[in-house]
């Protein structure tokens, strides 16, 4: 992968971050009990695989891009 790529990519799921928690506090607004766990613990999913299947790889390839790595 070409640093230029991983750059892209970690970018763009900075912005899904953003996206996410904002559904997230959305979500949380439901009143129903059921329905609110219910999508919770599918956008748990959500998160888990992004971490796993895009983030993960593509850090591996370029530490330095982490998005939770301190930056000095």
């Amino acid at each position: 992968m070409k640093r230029e790529i991983a750059q892209k990519i970690i970018e763009a799921m900075k912005g899904l971050d953003k996206a996410i928690d904002r559904l997230d506090i959305a979500v949380r607004e439901i009143e129903d009990e059921s329905e609110r766990k219910r999508m919770l613990i599918f956008l748990a999913g959500v998160i888990h695989d992004l971490h796993v299947k895009i983030t993960l790889p593509t850090v591996r390839h370029f530490p330095d891009l982490h998005p939770d790595k301190p930056r000095h």
